[in-house]
């Protein structure tokens, strides 16, 4: 299947009941692959269930869900390899778990334990982990993707093959460092895919109040890469543009920007209502209709891959590999108070030391 950019129409492999809508075998994935994509969807929702009740036991202040993007995030995620970076949103966590965080390190980061890689010092959601170069999200809109354009550029000063990911909301787009972001990594060729997680509500504000064009891909035009509007819930579509981007990029062919067209189930996050700007029917019509893990499922059952008995299966594994991870977690203790100031640079430097010092004295510890 030709995939072009700048298409007036999302870019799909499947349509939504699940029947082929192009060129599957073009893809090269063999059946066993196809079975790894469904299982990440599985788990990464699963996981993004209970992360969620935390927030309703009062045990988490806070909570973004992923539930209903998660096509997007696992298939652009598996197309990195370990040397590759991440820059994610405050909504990105599935990206990470297809990248290597554990689940129990996920959960540690919601309760603010140590086996969370930042130690339970970030905001919620800003989990990260240097060993697997996930830099930790920030609570600033857009902030990352200059960052991430920084460390595409080094990638290419170094003339290795890797690549830097970022994602961002579609409210992302309204920020001045989306602009410069993509005007930067395409004039110096950057290997970077700008991925944007359009789910069509920034918080509140709907799509059409603040941009005017069709598509978000389409701003790509005016910095002279390509943009590719893909349908997010199809996570065949999502792994062959992300993989196409990827191959650019690795070849030394500079960035792109890709479009997925998807939509969150939960409200923006734990804080919000979002049933004071949502029209009625249309979650549910998402939800019935077009959800990317019943979408997938019905393919592979098509396919002959897939059956009720093996769908009950992955269930209980799935189910008990959460709860696994989540003890794990939970069993986890809190960072010292002390540690606070740990790890805000390579080495305390002496006003932090005298903080530190006034710190203890308060806490009457040495």
């Amino acid at each position: 299947m030709d995939i072009k950019p700048f298409t007036d129409t999302p870019i799909k492999f499947l349509e939504y009941d699940g029947k082929p809508a192009g060129d599957i075998g073009s893809l090269g994935l063999t059946n066993e692959q196809l079975l790894v994509m469904y299982r990440w969807m599985v788990f990464v929702r699963a996981v993004d269930d209970r992360g969620y009740i935390l927030v309703r036991q009062g045990r988490a202040g806070f909570y973004a869900q992923v539930a209903g993007q998660e096509a997007s995030q696992v298939g652009s995620a598996l197309v990195l390899t370990k040397n590759d970076w991440i820059y994610g949103d405050h909504r990105s966590q599935g990206s990470q778990l297809v990248k290597g965080l554990k689940a129990a390190q996920w959960f540690a980061h919601v309760l603010g334990r140590t086996l969370d890689p930042t130690q339970g010092r970030m905001m919620p959601h800003g989990s990260g982990s240097a060993d697997l170069h996930i830099v930790p999200p920030s609570s600033t809109v857009g902030n990352k993707i200059t960052e991430a354009v920084g460390t595409a550029m080094a990638q290419r000063y170094r003339k290795t093959k890797d690549l830097t990911i970022t994602y961002f909301g579609d409210g992302a787009t309204s920020e001045g460092d989306f602009h410069v972001g993509l005007n930067f990594a395409a004039v110096y060729g950057s290997p970077v895919i700008f991925f944007c997680q359009n789910n069509q509500y920034a918080i509140s504000v709907k799509l059409e109040e603040q941009t005017h064009t069709k598509t978000i891909a389409e701003k790509a035009r005016a910095y002279g890469m390509d943009g590719y509007f893909v349908d997010g819930n199809d996570i065949l579509a999502v792994y062959a543009v992300s993989k196409l981007a990827a191959d650019k990029a690795r070849a030394g062919n500079g960035p792109t920007l890709i479009e997925a067209y998807t939509y969150r189930y939960g409200p923006h996050s734990s804080a919000d209502d979002d049933t004071r700007y949502r029209p009625k029917g249309e979650l549910e019509m998402w939800r019935t209709q077009r959800d990317p893990v019943t979408r997938f499922r019905a393919f592979l059952v098509g396919k002959k891959l897939w059956d009720d008995a093996k769908e009950q299966k992955l269930l209980e594994e799935v189910k008990a590999e959460v709860a696994d991870e989540f003890a794990k977690a939970e069993v986890s203790t809190p960072p010292e108070p002390l540690t606070v100031l740990d790890h805000v640079y390579a080495k305390r430097t002496p006003h932090l030391d005298a903080e530190r010092a006034e710190l203890a004295a308060e806490l009457g510890v040495s």
